[in-house]
């Protein structure tokens, strides 16, 4: 089993008095999960399957990062693409899609994710 690592950061344009809120979709009828910090704090604030997130009020999160990695099990005997969708509402864009693919069934994709809140 191989671990494959894709590492990004992304700007998201918060829009003011909007409430910030996160999904993470895993496509490909592949499994796993996700882990979510913000900069400043120490402990994760979720992860595992993360569905309605409420990261807090745009304003608050403008000029801070979200770090988001998400591990993916290729356990799809079809393909061996990864896909997971990421949704923002109160952020434009809302929806940012990472793409990649593992070599061998059973390998793991890990996405190092920022989110830039500007």
């Amino acid at each position: 089993m191989a671990i494959k690592y894709q590492k990004k950061s992304d700007d998201l344009d918060v829009i003011p008095g909007s409430d910030v809120i996160l999904n993470i979709s895993i496509g490909n009828a592949q499994i796993g999960a996700s882990v979510i910090s913000l900069d400043g704090v120490n402990t994760p604030i979720a992860k595992g399957e993360i569905r309605n997130l409420q990261l807090g009020k745009a304003d608050e999160l403008k000029g801070r990062a979200l770090h988001v990695i998400t591990n993916v099990l290729d356990t799809n005997s079809l393909t061996n693409g990864i896909v997971v969708t990421y949704s923002f509402s109160g952020c434009t864009p809302s929806v940012k899609l990472y793409q990649d693919e593992v070599i061998t069934d059973g390998d793991i994709m890990s996405f190092l994710l920022d989110f830039n809140f500007k």
